[in-house]
C-alpha cells in the first residue's frame, strides 16, 4: 500500500504548491476587484459625472460670507449611502453651478423635506426645529443625527448596524451635541446626559446586548424624548414632562407602571441632598459602610500579618 502520509504527499507532488498559490492569488484579485468595484459603483450612478470634480479632495470654494468650505465628495461614502440611487441633480437640482443655495441646517433640512415630508413637518415643531428656523446654528438637523460626520452624503439606512441613528448608536449620536459642556452651558443644561443614560440599566442593556434583537427592545434617548419631534423637558407637550406623561411614557414598555413607578426614576440628574435624598443617603450609607468594611477587613489582614512577622523575629531569636 504506498504511503499517502502529509510529508510524502508535501515531497511527491510539488504542484500542490502552485495550485495553493494560484488559489491564493484568485482571492486577492477578488477581494481587490470587489474593493475597486464598490467606489467605482458611485461613477456608475453618477449620471451627470458630478463626481468628475467632485471627487477632488481639494475642491473648495467661497461662501456669501467669504468662508472657505469643501465641494469634496467621497464616492466611498456615496456607495454606501442611503441615497445612493438617488442622482445629484435631484437634491442639486439640473443646473446647480447657476442656482443660488445658501447651505444652511435650515435649507438642508427644507431640502431633505422635499421628500420625506412628514418627517421635515415633525422636525419644525421639536425643539431643535422651532431653534432651526429663528437662526440657531447650534441644534440639530437631519445630517446631524442620520450621518456620523454630519455629512449629507454619508447617510445610511437606520437599521444598518454602523448607522449613527441605529438604536444602538443613537446616545453616542445624541451625546455629539449633549456631550459637550461648552455647548450644554450656553443654555444653561449642566446634566451628563450620555454619562448619566450608560450609567443606568437601559444603558447598561443595550451597551451589552448580543444582538439585534436585544438592541432593538431596550430604551434610548428617543425612546422616551421622541424623534423627529423632540420637545424640551419643560413643554407641557414632552414625554417626560411632568410625572403623568412621564408614567405614561414608562408604560409603554413597564405595563401598569404609574406614577409612583416612574417617580423613582433618576432621569439625568444626580441624586442629591435635595433631589431625592432617599436615594442619595441611601447611596452614601452603603458607600461608607462598604469602605469601612473593607478597611477593617485590610487592618485585620495587616495585623495579621504584623503577628506572623513579629512570630518568626522570636523563632529566630531563639534558635540563636
Amino acid at each position: 500500500m504506498p504511503d499517502i502520509s502529509p510529508h510524502k504527499l508535501h515531497v511527491s507532488h510539488p504542484g500542490t504548491w502552485v495550485i495553493v498559490a494560484l488559489a491564493a492569488g484568485l482571492l486577492a484579485a477578488t477581494a481587490f476587484f470587489i474593493s475597486s468595484k464598490s467606489v467605482a459603483f458611485a461613477y456608475d450612478l453618477d449620471e451627470n459625472n458630478c463626481l468628475a470634480c467632485h471627487s477632488n479632495p481639494t475642491l473648495t470654494t467661497k461662501n456669501g460670507q467669504g468662508v472657505t468650505i469643501s465641494l469634496y465628495v467621497s464616492a466611498a461614502d456615496l456607495t454606501r449611502s442611503a441615497h445612493r440611487y438617488v442622482d445629484c441633480s435631484t437634491c442639486h437640482s439640473s443646473k446647480p453651478h447657476q442656482t443660488p443655495t445658501p447651505l444652511t441646517k435650515l435649507s438642508l433640512a427644507q431640502k431633505c423635506g422635499t421628500c420625506h415630508q412628514y418627517e421635515l413637518k415633525l422636525h419644525l415643531t421639536s425643539i431643535h426645529g422651532s431653534q432651526l428656523l429663528k437662526g440657531n446654528p447650534d441644534v440639530a438637523s437631519c445630517a446631524d443625527c442620520h450621518s456620523t460626520n454630519s455629512n449629507p452624503h454619508s447617510i445610511v439606512r437606520v437599521l444598518e448596524p454602523t448607522a449613527s441613528a441605529y438604536p444602538k448608536n443613537i446616545a453616542q449620536t445624541c451625546a455629539r451635541c449633549h456631550g459637550d459642556p461648552q455647548l450644554m452651558a450656553r443654555y444653561g443644561i449642566v446634566e451628563k446626559v450620555y454619562e448619566s443614560y450608560m450609567r443606568s440599566f437601559h444603558g447598561k442593556a443595550i451597551a451589552l446586548a448580543p444582538d439585534i434583537a436585544v438592541q432593538l427592545n431596550k430604551a434610548t434617548c428617543v425612546s422616551c424624548h421622541g424623534t423627529h419631534d423632540i420637545k424640551a423637558v419643560d413643554d407641557p407637550a414632552a414625554p417626560v414632562a411632568g410625572m403623568a406623561n412621564l408614567a405614561k411614557t414608562c408604560e409603554q414598555c413597564h405595563p401598569g407602571a404609574g406614577v409612583a413607578f416612574a417617580s423613582g426614576f433618576l432621569g439625568h440628574r444626580e441624586a442629591n441632598p435635595t433631589h431625592l435624598p432617599p436615594v442619595y443617603w441611601g447611596e452614601r450609607f452603603f458607600f461608607w459602610f462598604t469602605t469601612i468594611v473593607l478597611a477593617m477587613g485590610a487592618l485585620l489582614i495587616l495585623f495579621e500579618i504584623g503577628r506572623w512577622l513579629a512570630g518568626k523575629v522570636m523563632r529566630e531569636d531563639e534558635r540563636q
